[in-house]
């Protein structure tokens, strides 16, 4: 009997998560253009630098109107003080890290850069992709782009439970997993040398609480979002500026 009861009460559990993440991916939102985020910045006569950035919508950014909003973009103008950054973006929406291995990761390499960005992660805890797979994916991904001889950062993974779009339980869930996945990206960087953007320092509260960082759709960042992701991933670039190789 208590068996049966401990049999429904978690069946019970489940149909809620099952119903909360139906709610949060086929409630009507507004459809959001993306944009790419390619781009030449500086002063042309200094340095270049060439930036490769791999990802999904987190770089494609729907919801963000003007491109120059884009934390990819507000991070290559900064750089652009001293240098000429030519950014090239092959980010697609909705990406998981094996549509990075198998559509991203060759053109980027034939590009050479000096340093990659590499945004994933999301999409695969969302999507129910298992941490091992992710690992294992990210694992070959970062090995490549570190073998090139570019300074690789990845993008890590924030808290996906302060999508407003989420309810409990499912929120709760998704912040479990995405700090699982989190702490892949870190272990997978430190068998390669590569950096982790620490996107856990910019509070859980401030992403629950303020709206305006949110785009319409509820679901992605707006540009407000998009300039507090900048400052933060700009703490792990701007000390490793020294390190990238562009000519002169």
């Amino acid at each position: 009997m208590v068996r049966r009861l401990i049999k429904r009460g978690a069946m019970a559990g489940a149909a809620v998560v099952v119903a909360e993440a139906l709610y949060a991916v086929l409630r009507p939102v507004p459809r959001l253009s993306e944009t790419d985020p390619s781009g030449s910045f500086g002063d042309r006569s200094s340095p270049t630098v060439r930036v490769a950035v791999l990802g999904d919508s987190s770089v494609t950014a729907p919801g963000v109107d003007n491109p120059d909003d884009i934390w990819v973009r507000r991070v290559c103008r900064r750089m652009a003080e001293q240098n000429h950054v030519v950014l090239e973006s092959y980010a697609v929406g909705g990406s998981m890290a094996h549509d990075l291995i198998r559509d991203q990761l060759e053109p980027a390499l034939l590009f050479k850069p000096d340093l990659v960005l590499v945004s994933v992660g999301a999409n695969d805890a969302i999507k129910g992709i298992s941490r091992h797979r992710f690992e294992r994916n990210l694992d070959i991904l970062i090995a490549r782009l570190t073998a090139s001889g570019a300074t690789v950062i990845q993008s890590g993974v924030g808290d996906l439970g302060t999508i407003p779009r989420l309810y409990p339980p499912l929120r709760e869930i998704m912040t479990r997993r995405s700090t699982i996945f989190d702490q892949v990206h870190k272990s997978v960087a430190s068998r390669h040398g590569s950096h982790v953007v620490e996107q856990r320092l910019d509070g859980r509260t401030i992403w629950l609480e303020d709206r305006e960082l949110w785009a319409a759709d509820l679901f992605h960042v707006s540009a407000k979002g998009h300039l507090r992701w900048a400052n933060v991933a700009w703490e792990t670039i701007e000390p490793l500026l020294s390190r990238l190789h562009g000519p002169g």
